[in-house]
């Protein structure tokens, strides 16, 4: 773990600032009181579009944009690019209809996208139905920041769940002491680190390892190098005995034999 005393140290030092600032964060823009959604879980409606802005940021660009999608790239290949127009359809879409649906909801008061189905529909049991889905659709995206953050500390040198369960832990403290105020005031912290990775991967880091052109080349010396997966064996067409077994593969077999049907592939012809 010697080796990995300068990241060690990085670590727990933002660690234990962005730890600080959440629990401080329920003294940020405090009200009377903090004993209802719409201050635990809205930060009263007044953060503004300046603060709404590094909120957003921060909680979209996570572990799945650091960790999960640059794995999938490197595993899969050109399959993790999905996250890129993904974005570009996704993003217009989503704020064309959440504006319509915050203003509706600031009218109104409404907390949750239940409570506007709820108002809208009159239906208690379609709101039910709401909330149950976005808890449900919330626990893998949770898993996946764990995950990422597991994946940090290992390659820290740090083993075991023990320290992902203090982190959760700490987490889950100091939003439940401060609500939405904390990932609030933690995401100035977390965009502006956001923005420094950005720089020292496009601007440092190239300039360490010779260019674009180096990484690239070194990249695809690498996959010239390594071997291609063996191909899957296609199953051979079925033997008198299993046709003998199974009536629809005799008639299948029947049918191939007469026509080239890209679902008979290999093509038979009739002799």
């Amino acid at each position: 773990m010697s080796e990995h005393l300068t990241e060690i140290v990085i670590f727990t030092v933002l660690f234990l600032v962005v730890s600080g600032m959440g629990f401080v964060a329920s003294r940020w823009r405090r009200p009377e009181s903090l004993d209802s959604l719409n201050e635990w879980g809205l930060g009263g409606r007044n953060f503004g579009s300046w603060v709404t802005w590094f909120l957003v940021g921060g909680d979209l660009y996570t572990a799945y944009t650091f960790v999960a999608v640059p794995a999938l790239l490197f595993g899969a290949g050109a399959t993790g690019f999905f996250a890129v127009p993904y974005t570009v359809i996704v993003y217009p879409i989503v704020f064309l209809v959440l504006i319509r649906l915050w203003s509706v909801s600031h009218v109104h008061g409404f907390v949750t996208p239940a409570d506007f189905v709820r108002a809208r529909f009159g239906s208690p049991t379609l709101a039910l139905l709401v909330a149950i889905t976005g808890i449900v659709a919330t626990m893998p995206y949770i898993a996946l920041q764990l995950v990422g953050i597991e994946a940090v500390l290992k390659s820290m040198g740090v083993t075991g769940h023990l320290p992902i369960v203090i982190a959760f832990g700490i987490l889950a403290a100091y939003t439940y002491q401060s609500g939405l105020r904390a990932p609030a005031l933690i995401a100035f912290v977390k965009d502006t680190l956001i923005y420094v990775v950005i720089l020292v991967a496009i601007i440092y880091i190239p300039t360490q390892l010779g260019g674009w052109s180096g990484i690239f080349g070194a990249a695809e010396q690498k996959f010239a190098a390594t071997p291609r997966p063996p191909t899957a064996s296609r199953s051979p067409p079925p033997t008198s005995s299993s046709t003998s077994r199974w009536p629809w593969a005799r008639r299948w077999r029947c049918s191939c034999t007469r026509t080239a049907s890209p679902a008979c592939w290999p093509p038979r012809t009739a002799t």
